[in-house]
């Protein structure tokens, strides 16, 4: 046994002397949430959503644009109407230009816009009696209001701000998937590397009691079968770590790859076992607060509102398409003209203007009925597609949970079958060396002890997996009872 052991430990001593890094499960996880290209790409999508917020935020503030035609030209022949009523062709030839300020508002609350602008034109005539003249309008003012309409202002505000409330969501619910796939990934590495470990201690033990059985066969203790199967077993414990040794690189390197770090680097792996408070189990009233932290949290659930509320507009504005429509258009401002510029600054006329337009679906075929009708019923179809979300969701929490208190379970398990499979096969390989059992009965205490160091490492896997899984579906901190989206 005491062959065993110190194989064990000059083993780890190895990997440790080349070793630069030991990495923990959370560790890692820091690392890839702050370094990796997928956190990289996180966080751009999440630079995209605040842009694009501000992109539709600005269009309901003043847009002040400033507008120019300098110069225009025209050079034609245009009829005249002379006193006598006769027709008269003459060449024309004239300029001008324009240049103009002007400053849109849209109004929230009504989904009308304001306008206000001040504008210069200059005419050239250019022959005959060559003459310039400007007109002015210092100011202008407008609204135009739509009534009886849906207020589409209002709505594309709502939903821009749901919107980016979504995009924040969606940024922490990725981080939280990122962290999954590194628990997955790191346990896989782990799992491979103890791997190594195990069989490279029982290939030291196999060539030890090899040497030993060798020299037992020549005295006559032990048969030839029994020296044929202890060798069989060293060729199987040395194909079993070279393809071993190929599987750890391979997982190394999708590791090193998500975690951005350089492919060669030597790196171990810590396992990380729940602390206590981590394998307190979840009592079966919690998937109520978990679902209440999914529905403030999740970003799917906010999308199938923001769907809900898409399809409530389409059936407003549906609605209002059957009814008569009106448009206010009124204006007030002041003007003059002059030859001089100055002079047309001077004793300003007012100018003013209202319109009230009006719409009336008279027959339109049923259209504008059928619209309404398609619209109430993908209404109805969204109310009906969240309750089965909501549904689902409570469905797949309940299951977590189940998961997660079962992976608490196995952990504890796991290690007690670990310390037992240790204890018998050091009780078995004693045993051996006394003659009291076959290499049969040392065999298998020998592969149980390697399956149940195994099955540890996979029950701990198992609850990282759970942990995480808990986190991305409700973006909830279990441990520390808070959630995991700060609002903005």
């Amino acid at each position: 046994m005491r062959a065993f052991c110190l194989s064990i430990v000059l083993v780890l001593n190895a990997i440790l002397c080349f070793a630069q890094t030991k990495l923990s499960i959370q560790e890692a996880i820091t690392l890839a949430q702050q370094n990796s290209i997928n956190a990289q790409l996180n966080k751009n999508d999440y630079g995209i959503t605040n842009q694009t917020f501000r992109q539709q935020q600005a269009q309901l503030f003043p847009q002040v644009n400033l507008n120019a035609n300098l110069p225009g030209y025209n050079s034609s022949i245009t009829s005249v109407t002379q006193p006598d009523g006769t027709i008269k062709f003459t060449t024309v030839e004239q300029a001008y230009s324009n240049v103009g300020i002007s400053l849109s508002q849209k109004i929230a609350a009504t989904g009308g816009t304001f306008t206000a602008s001040s504008n210069i034109n200059r005419f050239d005539l250019l022959t005959g009696n060559r003459i310039s003249t400007f007109n002015t309008q210092p100011y202008v003012l407008g609204i135009v209001q739509p009534l009886f309409r849906f207020n589409e202002t209002a709505y594309n505000l709502k939903t821009a701000k749901i919107s980016k409330l979504i995009g924040s969501k969606v940024f922490v619910k990725q981080q939280e998937q990122l962290a999954a796939d590194v628990s997955s990934l790191f346990h896989t590495v782990l799992q491979a590397q103890t791997n190594i470990v195990l069989l490279t201690a029982t290939s030291n033990t196999t060539d030890t009691l090899l040497k030993t059985a060798k020299l037992k066969l020549a005295l006559g203790k032990i048969g030839e079968e029994e020296y044929l199967q202890i060798q069989l077993e060293q060729l199987n414990t040395t194909a079993q770590l070279q393809q071993a040794q190929n599987d750890v690189e391979l997982a190394k390197n999708k590791l090193f790859n998500m975690l951005n770090m350089p492919t060669k680097s030597e790196i171990v792996l810590e396992a990380t076992k729940p602390t206590a408070i981590q394998q307190q189990q979840l009592e079966q009233t919690s998937s109520t607060i978990l679902f209440t932290q999914y529905k403030q949290n999740n970003p799917e659930y906010e999308q199938q509102r923001l769907a809900q509320m898409q399809n409530y507009a389409a059936l407003q504005r549906a609605k209002y398409t059957r009814l008569p429509s009106f448009n206010i258009i009124a204006g007030y401002g002041s003007n003059q003209s002059a030859p001089l510029l100055n002079d047309a600054y001077q004793n300003l006329l007012t100018q003013q203007n209202a319109t009230i337009g009006i719409a009336v679906p008279l027959f339109t075929s049923g259209a504008n009925t059928a619209s309404f009708k398609i619209a109430d019923y993908q209404l109805k179809n969204f109310q009906l597609q969240l309750q089965q979300l909501e549904q689902r969701i409570t469905n797949d929490i309940m299951s977590q949970i189940l998961s997660y208190n079962l992976a608490i379970q196995q952990i504890n398990n796991a290690q007690f079958a670990d310390s037992i499979a240790q204890r018998r096969y050091e009780i078995s390989y004693n045993k051996y060396q006394a003659g009291k059992i076959t290499y049969t009965d040392l065999l298998l205490a020998q592969n149980q002890q390697l399956q149940a160091k195994q099955g540890y490492l996979n029950a701990v896997s198992t609850y990282w997996q759970a942990y995480y899984q808990l986190r991305v579906t409700t973006l909830y901190d279990i441990e520390k009872h808070e959630s995991l989206y700060k609002k903005q």
